[in-house]
């Protein structure tokens, strides 16, 4: 060939610096592909490396791949300045993202043009063909977070297959690309982006002569803002370091006025660059203005293709289909002790067991209040309780005396008023010492009574070492509701109030505290003594002496819970939050499991299953811990 056969070729060479046109002494030259894919980002000065979104990242940066949230395809066309140099620049891209295995994506890039072609002895041979295409295969990871590096990095590479063509002569070979994306922590709107672009540079043999393509970093960084209108401004800068070449600046910015439509502009180096897009439903279309001095100016155009849920939409759907998949799994659960409790109290029923059937009937009321059938056998079991309890007694005038007490002490004992119904039993076994089954309710009752001892015990003890004397008064206080002559409460009660006094040498002060604890203990009589609304007056006395009183709080939401019944919402709200339980406890979640039900003893005080639960839950929890 004559070198007057390269006169069109060796324009475009000049204009993009390819490989033909490589600095002959250095064996290296930039890649004819540096202008990039995409009209969005060649719209925006080419600064694309962090914010790559769309099916070019499989260029810009393989790490990028995770922006985009569905399937997707790209194709694009750039004729290269006109008739200055007649050639064609292509890009192809697809992109699949995935939820756990990283995002994959192919693309396929070409540039080329034709000339008239002439022997040694420039006779024409016909039309040739150049060109220089590059076929890539991109993944991505996931995206991880690295504590030590205050954000998410992901990493990707892009394994590429180039071929350049001078008829007659041809060649092939790989290259790899290396990219990462960062997000720091603080600061989510922000991103920073690299691409190290022929990391493994390709090695041309065309006839004799040996090219490699060089070395390109590009690092750049992007800041989104979204508005609340569906608006979307993004801006981006990048810094192009290529190894054997002056290094470039490209800027960009992209205001999206919704789904639609989008406005472009950039700096490219010395270049400014402009660009627009348009969309509608999953397509999409565009194109950017490109402008070199040397030849004038060129434009390219995109199409986009999307399909399938984004990643968000099958994040949610799994989500969504998990949490039905636990509702089922809780509900079964649920029945299941439901179903259990039902056949526990039929079977005590069976052996004629009736205080035994009716603790049961009364646990399923609590699970499921409007369950009309377990209503009706609790009624009965109670009823036959009653039948029982009174033929049980030898004297018959007192038979209607018993009756009626042992269905008070039964009124109490399921509301835990145990002192109520101790005293209920207390009075049955006055007028017949050998009523058994006032005996074993009186039994059940003290080891009820004793557990709630023993625990303001605890609490007495614990308020005390604390300095929070006037409420470890009040717990010593609800010891002596329980046992009267407690010569323990007795003592601690007084050695607190004197150190209350010493305390203080302000005497109003120490008049206020110790009104506080004289009213604590007034409203727990009242309210013992059932005088609820009485108990309630005294309390808010309280509070208003001290807000922060927890016991007079709790006595307080019990006390109303005694005067007004609970609601449907209040019922609904409270199934609910049990079953939001269950569904903790089922996952060995003890600690969340207890934080839903303590919920429901704020709206329920008085509710003994969801306590015993709640016992249970902790129980497990400690034993969980001690494992550890």
């Amino acid at each position: 060939m004559r070198i007057r056969s390269y006169v069109r070729l060796a324009a475009l060479l000049a204009v993009l610096a390819t490989p033909l046109a490589a600095h002959a002494q250095d064996g290296g030259t930039d890649s004819v592909f540096k202008l990039g894919a995409g009209a969005r980002g060649i719209g925006m000065g080419r600064a694309f490396v962090s914010l790559a979104d769309d099916a070019s990242a499989v260029y810009w940066n393989p790490a990028a791949l995770k922006n985009v949230q569905r399937m997707q395809f790209m194709a694009m066309y750039m004729p290269l300045f006109g008739d200055f140099t007649d050639a064609t620049y292509t890009y192809f891209g697809f992109v699949y993202p995935t939820l756990s295995a990283g995002a994959f994506g192919v693309g396929y890039m070409s540039v080329g043009t034709t000339f008239d072609g002439y022997d040694d002895a420039s006779r024409p041979t016909g039309e040739a063909n150049a060109s220089e295409s590059q076929f890539l295969v991109s993944y991505a990871t996931p995206d991880r977070h690295f504590r030590y590096l205050f954000g998410n990095l992901a990493l990707g590479a892009s394994f590429k297959i180039s071929r350049q063509t001078v008829d007659p002569f041809s060649s092939t070979a790989p290259g790899v690309d290396v990219g990462l994306r960062y997000l720091p922590d603080g600061a989510k709107s922000l991103v920073f982006g690299v691409n190290i672009q022929d990391f493994s540079g390709a090695q041309y043999k065309l006839n004799l002569e040996e090219d490699t393509v060089d070395r390109t970093i590009l690092a750049g960084a992007g800041y989104t803002k979204k508005f609340d209108n569906g608006a979307a401004l993004r801006l981006m800068l990048q810094y192009d370091m290529p190894e054997r070449a002056d290094a470039r600046f490209h800027a960009g910015a992209e205001y999206a006025f919704s789904k639609f439509i989008a406005l472009r502009a950039g700096f490219d180096d010395d270049t400014a660059t402009f660009g627009f897009g348009v969309g509608a439903y999953d397509y999409g279309l565009d194109m950017a203005y490109y402008s070199k001095d040397e030849a004038g100016s060129t434009q390219a155009y995109a199409f986009t293709g999307a399909w399938g849920k984004t990643l968000d939409e099958k994040r949610e759907e799994i989500a969504n289909q998990r949490a039905e998949e636990e509702r089922i799994l809780i509900q079964k659960t649920f029945d299941a002790r439901v179903t259990g409790l039902r056949k526990r109290a039929q079977e005590l029923e069976a052996a004629g067991d009736y205080s035994g059937a009716l603790a049961q009937w009364q646990v399923v009321l609590e699970f499921v209040p409007d369950d009309a059938e377990a209503a009706a056998a609790a009624a009965t079991a109670r009823e036959r309780l009653l039948q029982e309890q009174a033929a049980s007694v030898r004297d018959v005038e007192n038979q209607a005396v018993i009756r009626t007490r042992f269905a008070a002490g039964l009124d109490h004992f399921e509301e835990s008023d145990y002192l109520g119904a101790r005293s209920e039993w207390r009075a049955i076994l006055a007028i017949d010492s050998t009523h058994a089954g006032a005996r074993d309710y009186l039994e059940q009752t003290n080891k009820k009574i004793s557990e709630i001892v023993r625990g303001h015990q605890t609490n007495a003890t614990r308020l005390e070492r604390e300095g929070r004397l006037t409420e470890a008064i009040a717990e010593w206080n609800n010891v002596q509701q329980y046992r009267p002559d407690d010569a323990q409460a007795k003592a601690s009660i007084a050695r607190i109030r004197a150190r209350i006094e010493s305390m203080s040498q302000d005497y109003s002060s120490t008049q206020r505290k110790l009104r506080i604890v004289t009213l604590y203990n007034d409203a727990l009589t009242a309210y013992n003594a059932g005088q609820y609304q009485q108990a309630m007056t005294q309390l808010r006395e309280l509070l208003s002496l001290q807000p922060d009183h927890a016991d007079a709080k709790k006595l307080m939401a019990v006390a109303k819970r005694r005067t007004t019944p609970l609601t449907d919402a209040e019922k609904s709200r409270i199934r609910e939050l049990y079953l939001a339980g269950m569904q903790h406890f089922s996952k060995d979640s003890y600690a969340q499991a207890i934080a839903e039900w303590q919920k429901i003893l704020e709206i329920d005080p008085t509710n003994e299953s969801v306590a015993r639960s709640i016992e249970e839950a902790q129980e497990r929890l400690r034993k969980t811990q001690e494992r550890r």
